[in-house]
């Protein structure tokens, strides 16, 4: 049961367990959909895994409510484990919620009950799975809703839609912050490591002062990007120009340099003199930070939003 999941949360935990939990371990998940900071994305992988089952609390009555806004919080942040047959119960509850951040990398506060015996678990772990299960049983199925929630969720965030290239001159290269939803990374460092590469709209090029020709052959490089990172490290990565005609950057190995994964994060690039300063946000802290000056949101043909901040 957790309050929020992001596409983040799900991408670490499926690194970290992967097909062997979604094939080989039943599950059932109680999210919450409040103020829209679920990721539509997240709900959708983990409902077409093996053995997995989502319900929504009060889910039917808040995807109908502008802004996701509900009548009651739903801001649980606990795992339960069952073995009855060995008599084997656990528990894990903290502050972090399920994202990349509430998981791995935030400074979060949480504890592990594990109980062996009958009695243990009559006085420790008893009451807080009968009501975990008057929750799922009054929660709504995903499948209910999930549709309409992905299709309003993908609204809301007020923005100017353009489906053309960014083109023409170079005044991008004047734009001091920029951003791109990262979706679904490739894993293009092998199955069990967090991929760092990215596919930009053709042009975005321009946000980093480079102006390519139109003509450019695939596989040709752009130019180079001098990346700050959170660690206080600079480190350079081309940027070029893909086989599907799509800008490919390269982006800071995620665990050498102070970043847990990029899936679900929006990446935001901030020029300093020669240098770009990378952060990767979850939605609602992009959104708290940066919502209120954000002068165009641009829509990519898969669904991914990018543009500037003012």
């Amino acid at each position: 049961m957790y309050a929020y999941a992001t596409q983040s949360g799900v991408a670490t935990f499926d690194l970290e367990l992967g097909q062997a939990f979604w094939n080989d371990t039943p599950s059932r998940w109680l999210f919450g959909i409040d103020y829209g900071r679920t990721q539509p994305q997240a709900l959708r992988f983990i409902y077409e895994q093996r053995n997995s089952d989502i319900r929504i609390y009060d889910g039917d009555w808040v995807v109908n409510q502008k802004g996701f806004v509900p009548r009651r919080d739903f801001h649980a942040k606990m795992a339960l484990l069952q073995n009855p047959d060995a008599n084997l119960y656990g528990m894990v509850v903290g502050s972090g919620n399920f994202s990349s951040n509430g998981l791995r990398n935030s400074i979060e506060a949480g504890a592990v009950i594990c109980t062996k015996t009958a009695s243990q678990f009559g006085y420790s772990l008893e009451s807080s799975i009968e009501l975990a299960e008057s929750l799922w049983l009054t929660a709504t199925p995903v499948a209910d809703i999930l549709n309409e929630y992905e299709e309003s969720w993908n609204a809301s965030l007020s923005r100017k839609v353009s489906e053309s290239l960014l083109k023409g001159g170079n005044i991008h290269s004047e734009i001091e912050i920029f951003w791109i939803e990262a979706g679904y990374v490739t894993k293009n460092r092998g199955p069990n490591r967090p991929g760092n590469q990215i596919d930009f709209p053709r042009g975005m090029s321009r946000y980093f002062g480079f102006n390519p020709p139109t003509d450019l052959q695939p596989n040709t490089v752009i130019g180079n990007i001098k990346f700050e990172t959170p660690i206080g490290k600079v480190i350079a990565y081309n940027l070029r120009l893909g086989n599907n005609m799509m800008e490919k950057i390269t982006l800071p190995i995620p665990e050498l340099y102070g970043f847990t994964i990029y899936d679900g994060k929006i990446l935001v690039f901030q020029r300093s003199e020669e240098n770009f300063v990378l952060r990767a946000l979850e939605m609602d802290d992009f959104e708290t930070a940066f919502g209120d000056r954000l002068s165009e949101v641009k829509v990519m043909g898969s669904g991914r939003r990018y543009g500037h901040i003012s």
